[in-house]
């Protein structure tokens, strides 16, 4: 993925967020307005969900829009947010993103890291090889898979 210079699924969904989050915070849109609370700086968002206890918060709350790109929005530097239109955000997330460093977890780039983490593993290599190596021995396998092991 770094050597083809791609995306995760999941730093494209947050990326969408937070321009979205751009739109709604900065009236772009006439949508969207009571997802976000505003602090006294109207520009960092805060916490808007009233549970009763910390459970309920994870499970009501965790995918809606507001709690996803809550931590990823305040952690933008104000030369991001503070942009006039959205195509200048657009242009100043990317540059945000190619200037600094993607290991940083509050960076929104950071879940492509997580992501490729999760299926590439410390034993990534090792799966792969026992993986080719069982298809190899077992060609029929290999040709229901639709997986050319000629290569």
């Amino acid at each position: 993925m770094d050597r083809l210079k791609l995306t995760t699924l999941a730093e494209r969904r947050l990326r969408g967020d937070l321009i979205e989050t751009f739109k709604v915070v900065n009236n772009k849109v006439q949508y969207g307005h009571q997802l976000f609370k505003l602090g006294r700086s109207r520009r960092n968002l805060i916490n808007r969900v009233n549970a009763k206890s910390p459970n309920d918060i994870c499970r009501i709350s965790a995918s809606f829009i507001s709690e996803r790109v809550r931590p990823y929005w305040n952690n933008l530097p104000k030369s991001v947010r503070n942009v006039e239109t959205v195509d200048s955000f657009k242009a100043s997330l990317e540059c945000y993103k190619n200037n600094t460093n993607s290991l940083n977890p509050n960076n929104f780039w950071y879940v492509s890291k997580l992501v490729v983490d999760k299926i590439e593993g410390d034993n990534y290599l090792v799966n792969k090889d026992k993986f080719n190596q069982y298809l190899r021995e077992n060609p029929l396998v290999a040709k229901r898979k639709g997986i050319n092991i000629n290569l």
